[in-house]
């Protein structure tokens, strides 16, 4: 479970890279024909937002908790024992992986109705919106299995794999 979580947040990590990398050439189309040829790419700003910007943030979010790459705050921790840094640490996972948890409830609803309805987006294109929807419950979903286990694990245990770049 373990190995397959991380090769899991490590393969949606670079999906997330690759998608950051379309989003980019997709927008310097979109420039390039706009200035030099008064051709712009139409929808570039809807599907940006629809589909890149969520795939380039929630798709990684797993990896980034499994790393430790989240925003922390250190102005109490470093001034208190080992013991109660230990303790932080797992409140702290737990409180992370409750909040993911409604996250996920949530979004998983209202992708949902997104798809129940068919949900677009009107530009000069109409463009769906709905199967993205999907990548913020399957991101948060991911992030509680990675913080769970562990804290099942114990002090931020390391992988069982050396070469791993991520910590569960």
């Amino acid at each position: 479970m373990v190995r397959l979580a991380e090769k899991l947040t490590q393969l949606l990590a670079w999906v997330s890279g690759l998608v950051i990398l379309l989003m980019m050439i997709h927008v310097m189309i979109d420039v390039l024909g706009k200035y030099l040829f008064n051709a712009p790419l139409p929808g570039t700003a809807e599907v940006v937002a629809a589909y890149y910007m969520i795939g380039a943030v929630f798709l990684p979010l797993a990896y980034v908790e499994a790393a430790g790459g989240s925003i922390v705050v250190e102005v109490i921790y470093e001034k208190v024992s080992p013991r109660a840094q230990k303790f932080m640490l797992i409140a702290a996972d737990i409180i992370s992986a409750i909040y993911y948890s409604v996250l996920a409830w949530f979004s998983w609803d209202l992708a949902v109705r997104a798809w129940r309805i068919n949900e677009t987006v009107d530009g000069i294109w109409r463009i769906t919106t709905w199967p993205a929807k999907f990548l913020l419950p399957f991101g948060f979903c991911l992030a509680v299995v990675v913080l769970v286990m562990r804290v099942l694990r114990g002090e931020r245990g390391r992988a069982t794999d050396p070469n791993s770049t991520v910590e569960i």
